[in-house]
């Protein structure tokens, strides 16, 4: 289905630069903006990771690529855009502001390029963007773009990278809105203020008008540094991070209207499992080694489990090393492992990325995002398009504009005869609020929608191993309930055009189920 998509797409954007075929000057920028939109809508799903300072969202960018790139700390700032892209040889593209040619550079000049140093601060201040192309798997699937923090005036030590820099924290903001508003999807970063709250400040800036593009169909939040919830002895620091999650979800007004969820991680996890290697496994075997109260004991503070003379196996430099790449609960994760046999680096890494929330995150992102990502590039691609006007018709004469039009028409009509639209704009005025649906209804509109799956079981809220024949059954039931409702006379407007969609969905899964093999597969 997507691939059919894509095949429309690339067919509507050829019919559409046919129109632009000839012209002056003016029509031939046109063309090459049309063109950068079709490459665009051809190429990988863009999604921008947003937060604050201090959020912990270049550890969480290292984590999903599994490969420690983007420089991360506490007084570290991430001025520049970074966009990270897969590509088989490793290296750098810089963009400047001047519009002189673009550089190409080593990958490792990622750090000094992008984090705050006052010798390069020359440097640093005429550059847009860096494109940077690793070889990490995970970007395949999408190009991450990694911005600077939001509401940065609330560190007080960054006041002294923005004198040196010439910029104040308005234009970091003014930075972060402009690449995030020009990717197709959000991962807003949010971090645990202390065991019971999260970030306020960047709640309130989140849900202001700055960042009203963002809806649950393309913004996934992330809950970072859940590992400081964890407690020697207590419960898992996800199952706190949850509950805070819900909680914020629950309370924080609009929170619903603008996130999909609210996931916790341990990303600091996350990021060192990248990086294991088999030193440090055999470090692991080591402290494995020592009684669980001991090591419960020595994991309650930094200074106990760092200190010289501490009983401890390792030296304490090593130790030190331990605590600042995993933190005390990465490191208790990491020997209970190795006391359940977990002896390569493979497998403790895999367990290190399903204990810390990165593989389910991962997950989340290609199941939400991924399923969608050919409608979601063509829905900000057309925004964007039918922008061109505003944006670039000056000065055109009356037969380039007549041109122009029937490019962009050329694209409306695609997105009009396209019926995956409809059901991603039933969903967007689900989300804010305008259709009349019960809850239990609106949960149905987002679950036939696959919000909760693409399966055929997950459309429809039942158990994966449900037999075809119960799920044809039940998908025919629902069919004809939504029908009635559509068809009777107590909605109207948009709630009866999002019954109508409904209606169709099912129809779809029907004819899915009915179809070769009728199984229970991926949809």
């Amino acid at each position: 289905m997507a691939d059919d998509l894509e095949r429309r797409v690339a067919a509507a954007f050829a019919a559409a630069l046919t129109s632009l075929a000839d012209g002056g000057h003016r029509t031939a920028l046109l063309r090459q903006a049309l063109e950068a939109e079709r490459d665009r809508a051809a190429g990988l799903m863009r999604v921008a990771v947003v937060g604050r300072i201090s959020t912990g969202k270049s550890t969480l960018v290292n984590a999903l690529i599994g490969e420690e790139r983007v420089a991360t700390g506490s007084q570290e700032l991430t001025f520049n855009v970074n966009r990270l892209r897969h590509g088989d040889t490793p290296g750098l593209t810089i963009h400047y502001k001047d519009g002189r040619p673009p550089v190409t550079t080593s990958l490792d000049r990622l750090e000094s390029l992008t984090v705050r140093r006052e010798e390069y601060a020359g440097e640093l201040r005429g550059i847009s963007e860096i494109v940077a192309e690793i070889g990490a798997p995970y970007l395949k699937k999408f190009e991450l773009i990694d911005t600077p923090g939001l509401d940065s005036r609330y560190v007080e030590d960054s006041r002294n990278t923005f004198d040196f820099l010439g910029i104040d924290a308005d234009e970091l903001d003014r930075s972060t809105l402009r690449h995030a508003s020009a990717a197709d999807a959000l991962i807003l970063v949010l971090s645990i203020r202390g065991p019971s709250t999260v970030d306020a400040d960047l709640l309130a800036h989140f849900l202001g008008p700055g960042f009203a593009m963002s809806t649950p169909l393309t913004t996934l939040g992330v809950l970072t540094k859940c590992e400081h919830l964890w407690q020697p002895g207590g419960p898992h620091p996800l199952e706190r991070g949850r509950a805070l999650a819900e909680r914020t979800m629950g309370e924080a007004p609009g929170m619903k209207q603008r996130l999909y969820e609210l996931t916790p991680v341990c990303s600091l996890i996350g990021q060192a499992a990248g990086t294991l290697d088999d030193n440090t496994l055999t470090s692991f075997h080591a402290l494995a080694g020592v009684s669980r109260d001991t090591l419960f004991a020595a994991l309650s503070m930094a200074s106990m489990f760092c200190a010289e003379g501490s009983g401890l196996p390792l030296d304490a430099a090593e130790r030190r090393r331990l605590w600042t790449r995993f933190g005390a609960y990465g490191i208790h994760s990491a020997c209970e492992a190795v006391r359940d046999h977990v002896r390569t680096v493979p497998e403790l890494r895999a367990h290190l990325m399903r204990d810390s929330g990165m593989e389910a995150l991962r997950d989340r992102l290609a199941g939400h995002f991924g399923h969608r990502a050919a409608l979601l590039k063509l829905d900000s691609a057309a925004e964007r398009v039918r922008s061109m006007p505003e944006r670039l018709a000056a000065g055109l004469g009356p037969r380039e504009r007549s041109a122009l039009d029937e490019a962009i028409g050329v694209i409306e009509a695609l997105v009009v005869d396209e019926p995956g639209f409809a059901q991603l704009n039933t969903l967007r005025r689900l989300y804010a609020g305008a259709l009349g649906f019960s809850d239990a209804q609106a949960h149905e509109i987002r679950q036939c929608a696959g919000e909760f799956g693409r399966r055929p079981a997950d459309r429809l809220g039942l158990p994966p191993d449900t037999p075809v024949e119960e799920l044809r059954r039940q998908a025919g039931l629902r069919h004809t309930t939504w029908l009635v409702r559509w068809q009777g006379g107590a909605l109207s407007g948009p709630s009866r055009e999002a019954a109508r969609v409904v209606v169709r969905s099912y129809e779809y899964l029907l004819a899915e189920l009915d179809g070769p093999g009728g199984v229970n597969r991926p949809g």
